[in-house]
């Protein structure tokens, strides 16, 4: 049976990377960079479900979505947006969020697989008749003795989990970072756009009150001109 497609829609390759190492096996996980190849990809492949990143250059998650939304066989399909800024979706999407659904980053690697089984449950394998019929069959168990230390898949799914949330982390950080400098430089431009009008109109009162001399000095031309003629 054909593995469900997810296409993955993030402008950080390691994010990309990381959501197609977790998901692998499982689905068919294609990559785009941004919301424009990102919708490229969903015209051309018509995924399963999609996973959208919010904060993006050019088209953010929620203008790709919408974009998403205008094509023909792609209304339906399920998408779960991700974000390290909730409050960013928030000011476009207020909650609750009907039209999509959001995980918040950092998260780990069972939470967003089971969150895409939600829409994508996982088809089991099927048993071969020979295999099953073998499950009648007497057989000799043999005695496993029990472990005393955590088994090596264990030991790397857990450092696999770590690295999940400290790449997610790491990328949270950056992201906030960013944004608080946009906010701060916006606040700079703000104050100069405010001291800007401020001086225009203090000029602006300079020029009324050289205009208003002006003309009480041609009312005083004007009248020593009529003395002398006089």
């Amino acid at each position: 049976m054909t593995a469900k497609k997810v296409l993955v829609i993030d402008d950080s390759i390691m994010i990309r990377k990381m959501v197609k190492s977790i998901l692998s096996g499982k689905y068919d996980v294609l990559e785009a960079s941004d919301g424009k190849s990102g919708l490229d990809a969903a015209r051309r492949v018509f995924p399963d479900l999609i996973l959208l990143d919010f904060v993006m250059p050019k088209y953010n998650g929620y203008q790709t979505l919408q974009a998403i939304r205008r094509v023909e066989g792609l209304q339906n399909v399920p998408v779960i947006m991700i974000s390290g800024l909730k409050e960013q979706v928030t000011e476009h999407v207020p909650e609750p969020f009907t039209e999509f659904d959001f995980l918040e980053k950092p998260f780990e690697a069972d939470v967003l697989v089971s969150r895409i089984q939600n829409f994508l449950p996982v088809e089991p394998v099927a048993v071969p008749a020979s295999t099953a019929a073998s499950r009648f069959a007497p057989a000799v168990r043999e005695v496993q003795p029990i472990a005393a230390e955590p088994s090596l898949q264990m030991i790397v799914n857990k450092l696999t989990a770590t690295e999940t949330l400290l790449v997610q982390g790491i990328e949270n950080l950056i992201q906030r970072e960013v944004v608080a400098r946009f906010n701060e430089l916006n606040t700079r431009i703000d104050q100069q756009d405010n001291a800007i009008a401020t001086l225009s109109q203090r000029m602006d009162k300079i020029s009324e009150q050289i205009d208003h001399q002006n003309k009480g000095l041609m009312v005083i031309l004007r009248e020593l001109k009529s003395l002398q003629s006089k």
